[in-house]
């Protein structure tokens, strides 16, 4: 099966596959699929209870619709399957412990609100659907939403987001006891990544917008945009129609005044209990915690550590920390060399020493045990924001920014700030989220 969008959308995927289907493998006991449902524009589901409209999106496990109900409110539905997937996760008592622990909480806002979870059968058994707000572009969307290849978010823009994620993350670790750094595997190749757990690791394409009128966007969206099937060819009934992946924007206008912008802390499918880990190799690589690449207990922190990363990257355009095999070391080691590199220290001994991979990196007195120099060093943080950023070299701003990302990249992990002591740090004085 060969199949095109059958009009033009500027939400389908660009991503092939093997299998002939343009994004999710929808075939019967196809290799690529771990129990896709293969759902219609205008199915029901749970007695008539959710219409499906649109095609959001899909990630390596699961399908994310829009639905409508009988009063014609709009929801998000995600679906997997309940045997296909090999995702260790405690998603739905997760989703069910933020939206009830402590509504009133000021981080609340700032994760995704949960409604239901349902289970059906399908061609290939049974599913598990989770009903959740509707949710609009990422922040990686955003950032990339000028096609100038710059990648920076303006300073205020990247306060005011990183303010509402560390509020998200204070409501997180210290009401709900969840950690959201989550599995380390890379999701399917997407080109659209929008409402959907892939994995939980606190990163630009996990945080996403809240629409500022979910029926207006919704209304303008699907008489300007239709929701659209690829069209398979010259087959006169085919058994499955693959759906055009079409997520939606943040306001029926073009554009979006910053003090109304409300981040969300999106996925919670491989997050953590604080006193209980599913696995513990966490996080892609880029933004991977010291502790976790060298075996050391690690717990929310390591969520501190992601945003240090991702507010660094929000500010210069690029990863931080971008690690490669090198000949004579491989790339976990040197990705802790480009740690040491950017923040200008060393690891102490007495904290390696605690470190059960510590032999793989580091000799008995803190060196290391491969590396030896960088052809190209990674640049030091401040020389990075001074050179990268729209800060001001030299300005206060900047040397507040460097301070609050130093409170995020401590290389022990009980040195570093919390979420609730960093809503409040200085750097983001500045921010009024009383606006939204």
């Amino acid at each position: 099966m060969s199949c095109t969008p059958s009009h033009s959308s500027d939400g389908g995927s660009s991503a092939g596959s093997v299998s002939g289907f343009p994004e999710e493998d929808l075939r019967e006991g196809g290799r690529g699929n771990p129990g896709y449902f293969p759902a219609r524009l205008g199915q029901s589901l749970l007695q008539g209870r959710y219409c499906i409209v649109r095609k959001l999106g899909w990630g390596q496990y699961s399908s994310v619709w829009l639905a409508k109900d009988r009063t014609y409110n709009f929801f998000c539905l995600r679906q997997t399957s309940l045997s296909g997937s090999e995702q260790k996760s405690d998603e739905v008592k997760l989703l069910e412990k933020i939206a009830n622990a402590q509504p009133l909480h000021r981080g609340f806002r700032y994760n995704l609100f949960f409604h239901e979870s349902f289970e059906f059968m399908g061609p290939h058994g049974g599913h598990r659907c989770l009903v959740t707000e509707v949710l609009g572009f990422s922040l990686d969307y955003v950032r990339k939403i000028r096609d100038d290849g710059d990648y920076r978010l303006s300073v205020s823009t990247a306060k005011r987001v990183i303010k509402q994620i560390l509020c998200g993350l204070e409501y997180l670790h210290d009401v709900c006891g969840i950690i959201h750094a989550g599995n380390s595997s890379l999701p399917q190749s997407h080109s659209f990544v929008i409402q959907m757990v892939l994995k939980t690791d606190l990163k630009h394409d996990n945080i996403l917008f809240r629409p500022l009128d979910v029926s207006s966007v919704v209304a303008h969206e699907l008489v300007a945009n239709p929701s659209v099937s690829y069209d398979c060819g010259t087959e006169v009934s085919p058994s499955i129609v693959p759906i055009v992946s079409q997520g939606l924007p943040l306001s029926a206008v073009p554009s979006i005044r910053e003090e109304l912008l409300e981040a969300v802390i999106a996925d919670v499918g491989h997050s953590h209990w604080q006193t209980h880990h599913f696995q513990e190799l966490i996080q892609p690589r880029a933004l991977r915690a010291p502790e976790v690449i060298l075996g050391y207990p690690w717990n929310a922190s390591a969520d501190i550590w992601n945003l240090g990363c991702l507010a660094t990257e929000l500010l210069i355009g690029f990863w931080l920390f971008e690690a490669n095999s090198e000949k004579g070391w491989e790339i976990d080691e040197d990705h802790l060399a480009r740690v040491t590199e950017a923040l200008e220290t060393t690891f102490d001994p007495s904290f390696l020493s605690k470190c059960k991979h510590k032999d793989m990196f580091f000799k008995a007195d803190g060196s290391f045990a491969h590396f030896t120099s960088h052809e190209e060093p990674t640049w030091p943080l401040r020389k990075l924001l001074e050179q990268f950023s729209h800060l001001g070299e030299g300005s206060e701003d900047l040397h507040a920014a460097e301070r609050f990302l130093r409170r995020c990249l401590r290389l022990v992990p009980e040195e570093r700030a919390t979420a609730k002591d960093l809503v409040d740090d200085p750097w983001l004085a500045d921010v009024d989220l009383s606006k939204a």
